[in-house]
C-alpha cells in the first residue's frame, strides 16, 4: 500500500515541480536508499530483475533509488535528467500470469533508460506490453497486484495505470495523488489497443458504459480493503486545502497524516489504515509505511529529501542529490535488524514509541517541522554548488537529523503511557521483532 502525490509547477510555491511518495510495505521490509552511477553495457548484455531476466541497454542513467531491501527495483526514484517516480499497487481483474516484471522493476527501469516523463512513460507501457507483469511482491504473504504511477520530469507530470498488460495514462494539470485505487477514469488522453476489449467481452462494462478504466478493471473488494480510495481521497483534500501556491512543506504534513481525529492512535483496531501508516494486526492493516521520499524537481538540478526509515510522522527528511549521497544513508540494511543501518537504529525509536506515539509526538513535531523546513531551504540555496560543497553540507544536514532523533529517545523515556492497548496489538509487533531479532 502506498500514496503517491504530484504538484506541477504553476501550482507550485518553489515554481518547480513537487513530487513526494510514502512507500507502505511489511513492518520488517528494511528501506534502501542508494544511488547508482551511469553505466555503459555490452550489447549481448541481459539484466536480472527481481523475478525475471530481459535484455540490458546500451547504457543506463545515474539514479537514486529507494526500495525494499530484497527488490531488485523501487518503489520510488529519480534520475539524473529530472525524471522521478512513485508505483502503486492496484487490484485488478486482469488474471494473475506466470513471474514477469514487478511495478517496482518497471520503475527502475524508466528511470534508468528514459530522458523525459513521456519516455518514461512509453519504457513502462512498452516493457509492460512485452514482458507483462506479475509475480510474488512481498515477503511473508502471497500477495499479487498490477501497478500505477506518478512520472513526472521539470515540466510534467502523467498517472499511468494497469492491469496485465493493459494501460491508460492522463496528464496532470495543478495537482494529482493517486493509492491503492484505480483512479482514471473516462478521462484518459491515452490507452492501450485492448484496454477495454476484455471488459466489454465479460460483461464489466455495459454496452451503455463509456470506456472507464477504473469502472472495467477495479476487483473491488481488495481495493476496499486497503482504503485506497479513501486514502487518495484525503491527499486530495488535502492538496486542495493548501495555501495557494502549493509547497514543499506541505506535502511533508500530508504524507505525516493521521485524519481530523483529535483521538487517532495507531493501536485503535476500528481504523482503516491512514496516509502515514501504521500496522495493527497480520490480517488487519498489516503494511506500515517502510519510507517516504520528497523532490523539488529543479531543471538544472533535483534537490530530494528521504526518511530512509519507517513512520515518517517520527523521522525527519534528510536531503541528498544523485551525486551527492550522505554515508548516513549506508550501509544498507537487511532482513535482520542491524544498528549500524539507519533503518534499524530508528526502528529501536519507532517500536519504542508505538504506545505513546500521539503523546510523542505532540512533544516533537514544531523541532521536527522546523528542521525539515531547515534542510529544504538550505538544500535548495545548494542547487548550483559544486559537488563537494553539496556532499558537505548533506553530511552536516544529515548529521543534525540524527542528533533530532536522538534526542526524541530521550524524551520518549520520559513521557507516561496512558493507556494499555488492545492486546493483540503488541503481541503482533512483538512477533515481527522476534523474526528480525530486534531487542531493545
Amino acid at each position: 500500500m502506498c500514496d503517491t502525490m504530484v504538484v506541477t509547477p504553476e501550482a507550485s510555491a518553489t515554481g518547480t515541480l513537487l513530487f513526494a511518495k510514502n512507500s507502505d510495505r511489511e513492518r520488517n521490509e528494511a528501506h534502501h536508499v542508494l544511488s547508482l552511477p551511469a553505466a555503459l553495457h555490452g550489447p549481448r548484455a541481459t539484466l536480472a530483475c527481481t523475478r525475471v531476466e530481459i535484455e540490458q541497454v546500451r547504457e543506463t542513467r545515474a539514479v537514486l533509488l529507494a526500495k525494499p531491501y530484497w527488490i531488485w527495483g523501487a518503489e520510488m526514484g529519480a534520475n539524473d535528467a529530472g525524471v522521478v517516480i512513485g508505483n502503486e499497487a492496484l487490484f485488478t481483474r486482469a488474471a494473475a500470469g506466470p513471474d514477469a516484471l514487478l511495478g517496482m522493476d518497471l520503475l527502475r527501469l524508466a528511470l534508468e533508460r528514459a530522458e523525459t516523463a513521456r519516455e518514461a512513460v512509453a519504457w513502462i507501457t512498452g516493457l509492460l506490453e512485452r514482458y507483462g507483469q506479475g509475480g510474488l511482491a512481498a515477503v511473508h504473504r502471497d500477495l499479487r497486484y498490477d501497478n500505477g504511477f506518478i512520472v513526472a520530469d521539470p515540466s510534467e507530470a502523467w498517472v499511468v495505470e494497469t492491469a496485465g498488460r493493459q494501460w491508460v495514462t492522463r496528464r496532470v494539470q495543478g495537482f494529482a495523488a493517486i493509492s491503492n485505487a484505480v483512479s482514471i477514469t473516462a478521462d484518459f488522453d491515452a490507452a492501450s489497443p485492448d484496454a477495454f476489449r476484455e471488459p466489454r467481452q465479460r460483461g464489466w462494462l455495459k454496452p451503455s458504459d463509456p470506456d472507464d478504466f477504473a469502472l472495467a478493471w477495479t476487483d473491488a473488494e481488495p481495493t476496499a480493503r486497503g482504503n485506497g480510495p479513501g486514502r487518495c481521497r484525503r491527499s486530495l483534500e488535502m492538496l486542495a486545502r493548501c495555501r495557494e501556491p502549493i509547497r514543499a512543506e506541505d506535502l511533508l504534513t500530508i504524507l505525516r497524516d493521521h485524519g481530523d481525529d483529535p483521538k487517532w492512535r495507531p493501536d485503535d483496531l476500528s481504523r482503516p489504515s491512514t496516509v502515514c501508516m501504521h500496522a495493527a494486526l497480520d490480517d488487519w492493516r498489516p503494511s506500515q509505511t517502510t519510507g517516504a521520499m520528497l523532490s523539488v524537481v529543479d531543471p538544472v538540478r533535483s534537490s530530494h529529501f528521504l526518511t530512509g526509515t519507517a513512520a515518517p510522522c517520527l523521522s525527519p527528511f534528510r536531503p541528498a542529490w544523485i551525486d551527492a549521497l550522505p554515508s548516513g544513508f549506508s550501509p544498507l540494511p537487511t532482513a535482520q535488524a542491524d544498528s549500524r543501518s539507519l533503518f534499524w537504529r530508528h526502528e529501536r525509536l519507532h517500536r519504542r514509541a508505538l504506545d505513546r506515539l500521539p503523546e510523542l509526538l505532540a512533544d516533537i513535531e514544531d523541532e521536527r517541522d522546523r528542521g525539515d523546513a531547515l534542510r529544504i531551504a538550505t538544500a535548495l540555496s545548494l542547487r548550483d554548488a559544486p559537488r563537494a560543497e553539496r556532499q558537505e553540507a548533506g553530511e552536516q544536514m544529515f548529521a543534525a537529523a540524527e542528533a533530532q532523533v536522538q534526542g526524541w529517545m530521550q524524551r520518549l523515556e520520559a513521557l507516561p503511557r496512558k493507556r494499555e492497548p488492545d492486546p493483540q496489538w503488541p503481541a503482533a509487533w512483538a512477533e515481527h521483532s522476534r523474526r528480525c531479532a530486534l531487542r531493545d
